[in-house]
């Protein structure tokens, strides 16, 4: 191949993928004009960069729902939640930038702007082979990684796979049927992995690979056989086999430190567990255009006065709306002084507790799975260069009668994962910063779900090992356990290897789906906090302490799709609605 380069590619994703953009735009540039851009290689690379951004982005950010998170009342997600919403609700069917509606809708664009290259390079005489490929196969996985980020929400969609006409309305229907849609996303998939680059340097993390392709085609067809109307069978095999080709690829590896595989912008970029990811460059990225901008606190010691102990070591200016829940921490088992794995209120230190008395922090905190440290912030642990106490009047303790306030930890808690601690940051300061989107463990999980479903339950339980092992610290589960065991175990760990990863929501709603459920009961659920006395020797668990109306949540069998807004159907009356709304 030409050296386009994987390189340059490697560059633009870390730049933030915005420097090229206006290569969309018809007539001269500054620099370039349309015909120069598919003259050139490079510039038809360049070209495909704003949609790479954009797809990888729709895979993780539509995050908005998981019940792992205590969400504050920001009106979409409690009003989703509660099922506040009607036919009239838009959940991204196909949104405009800045919701200015004179602009083109963002799904759609991006779609174009892989359907314009790839009708280009059919036209095309002067690019190598192999550039053309090379190219055609990252149009049609970005086009694949779109389409699936709106499938999740709607099941079926309006397939352009076409430049359209100027003059044409985009007034498609939608596929007769799910799986027209999804058998659709899987071709561009397969299709894609053929011409896509196998090994990669450490440098040149955040490219589309072969084995981003195959992750990403397990996950469709694994996520899309609960969906699709027949099928199910040739979709698991197909998931089964995408994932055995990805870890016959040999290029990947499970993260022996899995927090700073999250955590840390630098070690990210070498890690062998990473498959894709969003890497962004601090010219361009504040540090209120990231996660870390509604998972950090805003508490500082002017705000604490003298009733908070200790007193804090950093200022924090976050916009914190998502907190660890209860439930999610119960989650994370100890490994007890037997070498047994146990939930924490049957382990040996909780025990003593209970007889003896002493720390909570002691009691329920220590000897935990690995990750959960990497996770979570817990009383009397440190966070970035202060010791924090959720305790009552302790620095971090949200309940204003008792000297805490908004900014602190609802829950009891704060997310440990995806926030860079190296120093606190203002809203305006600029951060490199990464999103990971596939990985090895998540691909091991994928597999493991597959052979649950196939009924191979020691194998699905050797891949949940994987990961419970390496990353967790934990012993391994016995290779003999019944279904029913097996299946506990597994959505256990997926659920805290997985954690804040954009998964949860979307893996509830596909166990629900695909055993026939009405109802999905963990998206019922309402959330608590764990209230510390002020000595830190006793402890409850307690309805959450700020507006708990939001906290509200129910869940019928209508919200496995969400609606296509009425807006869009008024605009194209060819558009059917999903089933409830």
């Amino acid at each position: 191949m030409k050296n386009i380069t994987i390189k340059t590619i490697s560059l633009a994703l870390v730049m933030g993928c915005t420097a090229c953009s206006d290569v969309l735009d018809k007539g001269p540039l500054d620099k370039f004009s349309e015909n120069d851009v598919w003259e050139s290689a490079e510039l038809a690379q360049a070209f495909l960069y704003p949609s790479l951004s954009y797809a990888t982005g729709q895979l993780v950010w539509n995050d908005k729902w998981t019940d792992n998170d205590v969400i504050q009342d920001d009106g979409g997600a409690s009003n989703v939640n509660k099922e506040q919403i009607d036919r009239y609700y838009d959940a991204g069917w196909n949104p405009y930038p800045g919701g200015d509606s004179k602009k083109a809708g963002e799904v759609y664009a991006n779609i174009r702007k892989c359907n314009l290259l790839l009708q280009k390079m059919e036209e095309n005489t002067s690019f190598l082979e192999q550039e053309k490929s090379y190219l055609i196969a990252q149009a049609k996985m970005q086009r694949a990684m779109i389409y699936f980020s709106r499938a999740r929400l709607f099941g079926k969609l309006m397939i352009v796979d076409r430049v359209l006409d100027p003059e044409e309305k985009m007034e498609l229907p939608r596929t007769e049927t799910i799986k027209d849609t999804y058998d659709f996303i899987l071709k561009d998939l397969q299709d894609a992995a053929v011409n896509l680059p196998v090994s990669i340097k450490s440098s040149e993390t955040g490219i589309l690979t072969q084995g981003a392709a195959y992750a990403l085609m397990a996950e469709v067809a694994l996520h899309g056989a609960a969906y699709i109307e027949s099928g199910q069978d040739e979709y698991y095999n197909i998931a089964k086999k995408a994932s055995e080709d990805l870890f016959a690829l040999g290029q990947y590896s499970l993260d022996t430190d899995y927090e700073k595989m999250f955590n840390e912008f630098d070690y990210a970029l070498s890690s062998k567990e990473i498959i894709l990811a969003q890497f962004r460059h601090e010219n361009n990225t504040k540090f209120g255009d990231t996660w870390m901008q509604y998972l950090v606190p805003n508490v500082n010691n002017d705000k604490l006065k003298d009733i908070a102990n200790p007193k804090l070591n950093d200022s924090f200016e976050g916009w914190i709306g998502m907190f660890p829940s209860v439930d999610l921490v119960n989650d994370y088992e100890i490994k007890d002084v037997d070498g047994t794995a146990k939930d924490w209120d049957q382990s040996s230190f909780y025990k003593a507790y209970q007889q003896n008395g002493g720390y909570v922090s002691t009691a329920i905190y220590q000897n935990r799975d690995n990750r959960f440290y990497a996770t979570v912030v817990q009383d009397s642990s440190r966070y970035f260069n202060s010791l924090v106490t959720m305790r009552t009047k302790g620095n971090m303790h949200w309940d204003s009668k008792a000297g805490g306030d908004w900014g602190m930890a609802l829950s009891g808690y704060l997310y440990r994962k995806g926030v860079y601690t190296a120093k606190p940051l203002l809203n305006s300061d600029p951060t490199y910063y990464h999103y990971v989107v596939l990985r090895l463990g998540r691909s091991y999980l994928n597999y493991a779900e597959i052979m649950l479903r196939q009924g191979n339950i020691s194998t699905a339980i050797e891949y949940i090992n994987k990961t419970r092992t390496v990353h967790g610290g934990m012993p391994e589960l016995p290779l003999n356990l019944s279904s029913d065991a097996a299946w506990k175990a597994y959505k256990r760990e997926r659920r805290i290897d997985l954690v804040h990863e954009g998964d949860r929501y979307w893996s509830l709603l596909r166990w629900g789906k695909a055993d026939g459920k009405d109802k999905v009961e963990e998206l019922t659920k309402v959330h608590h906090s764990i209230s510390i006395s002020e000595d830190g020797k006793s402890f409850e668990i307690i309805p959450l302490p700020y507006q708990t109306s939001f906290n509200e949540r129910v869940f019928t069998k209508k919200r496995y799709l969400f609606p296509v807004p009425e807006g869009e159907r008024v605009n194209n009356p060819s558009l059917d609605q999903n089933e409830g709304w």
